[in-house]
């Protein structure tokens, strides 16, 4: 809808930050009965508007912070009266001006009337973030949340000058913090207080529900994947066992992986390492020796085309393929007990990956962490699998030059363009490259003792 400017006077001169009358174009069939602005506890760069209305089927609002309302927010469907408006991107410190627009089923709009508000200021314990000069990044956003040993931390979205405009603090270590495909934001929180739970939140950072391992079992923060009703995720089992005959200890605690998968309408999956792997599969360098042994680690799931699970073990530098109906390994990849023939790999295979996920032209991709190489090198890399045959072919990878090594940590999203997303986790970078090579964007966190274990990049903060 075209619209004439607003001077800033007239903007002035109708601001306020409560309820206005609606200004309603003859003949409309929605009302705006009433619309307020209020802030918003979780991220001083968002507002909430609250509007009443009468036979709207949708409601979005119209903002600036000078004399035009030159952004706008999506439509958002009237279910229920007041409905509220994320408003989302805003600046720190800066007043806005804000008019909502509600429209009937005959497809009318009616305005609002005139409201203000004035953004907070950040929090002074953001970390610090710096990217490069970069020539044709992918549009959109970056969100990613910081690990390590915090008491406090966050989990932000950062625009392509590297300035965060989103965030949620937590008490405590983000891991993995990502966009469901719902639209839901899902984060997992580890502190010394409470134990690992992820948490399902709109766009304002409110959470709307938990979602934990089920019985006595602590529940594993590395990955939580939601499709309609159904989701799987980590849970964790500690067993004592008689590591001896390996040299270890009689009575070693061992750190089981339970896969759980909670669908509707049948009994979960609870795929149990403890029943299908043995301690021995781990890589060279994880010891059996100590009072804790973690022999395979989980740390990614994908939910395969097919409805099966592809699942990352690190610490056995391998991805299992899951049959969801019997539990039945399908097919391991990479490993001691690899069932593939690598080609066209010069590494010939990956070592401490972290992520997987199937694309859309059907080969996989995921973040070689490279601890095992010679020398311990990351990169991303996408194989083509015949499952058939049992071959993974590469069919492209990235290496920075110079190479960057992350020990841990780390991630690898192909983007609708082609370009590729890289996480590097314990090195603390995150950088977009294209199909050649060509770095087209890097960010740098640089603030000590925070690290990325995961980025994604997604188009709208909405």
């Amino acid at each position: 809808m075209h619209r004439p400017p607003f001077s800033l006077f007239f903007l002035l001169l109708a601001a306020s930050s409560c309820d206005q009358p609606a200004v309603a174009p003859p003949g409309t069939v929605a009302a705006i009965q009433g619309s307020r602005v209020s802030e918003n506890p979780h991220n001083v760069l968002s507002a909430a508007v609250q509007v009443s209305t009468h036979d709207a089927v949708a409601v979005k609002v119209m903002y600036g912070n000078g004399s035009l309302l030159d952004h706008q927010t999506p439509f958002v469907s009237v279910h229920e009266n007041p409905t509220v408006i994320p408003v989302l991107g805003l600046g720190a410190e800066t007043t806005y001006f804000l008019r909502v627009v509600a429209v009937s089923k005959t497809e009318r709009e009616t305005l609002g009337g005139m409201l203000s508000f004035t953004t907070g200021s950040l929090p002074d314990d953001l970390p610090d973030l710096a990217t490069q000069a970069s020539e044709n990044p992918s549009p959109g956003y970056v969100m990613f949340g910081f690990s390590g040993a915090l008491a406090r931390s966050y989990a932000v979205l950062v625009d392509n000058q590297g300035t965060i405009v989103w965030y949620r603090r937590f008490e405590g270590s983000v891991t993995d913090f990502q966009r469901q495909e719902s639209g839901t934001y899902t984060v997992s929180v580890t502190s010394q207080a409470v134990p690992t739970l992820f948490y399902g939140m709109d766009n304002l950072g409110t959470i709307l529900r938990t979602y934990e391992a089920g019985g006595d079992r602590a529940t594993g923060g590395h990955e939580l994947r939601i499709a309609g009703t159904s989701y799987v995720l980590f849970g964790i089992e500690h067993r004592v066992m008689d590591l001896a005959v390996y040299g270890g200890l009689p009575t070693a605690s061992v750190r089981g992986i339970i896969v759980e998968y909670q669908r509707s309408g049948v009994l979960p999956l609870l795929w149990n390492t403890f029943d299908h792997l043995e301690v021995t599969d781990a890589a060279a360098d994880i010891s059996l020796t100590g009072d804790a042994v973690n022999p395979w680690h989980g740390n990614a799931i994908e939910i395969d085309r097919d409805g099966n699970l592809l699942v990352s073990f690190r610490n056995c530098d391998e991805i299992i393929k899951v049959e969801v109906e019997t539990g039945e390994m399908m097919w391991r990849l990479g490993g001691k007990n690899n069932q593939f023939e690598f080609i066209g790999d010069p590494l010939n295979g990956f070592s401490h990956q972290h992520g997987i996920r199937r694309l859309e032209n059907d080969n996989i991709i995921l973040f070689d962490n490279g601890n095992l190489h010679e020398p311990p090198e990351s990169r991303a890399v996408e194989y083509q699998l015949d499952e058939r045959n049992r071959k993974a072919t590469l069919i492209w990878e990235y290496r920075s030059s110079p190479a960057l090594f992350a020990f841990a940590l780390g991630f690898a999203q192909r983007l609708e363009n082609g370009n590729t997303l890289i996480t590097y986790g314990t090195n603390r970078r995150i950088i977009e490259v294209d199909m050649n090579g060509t770095k087209r964007w890097e960010l740098t966190v640089e603030t000590p003792g925070h690290f990325v274990y995961r980025a994604f990049r997604v188009g709208s903060l909405y």
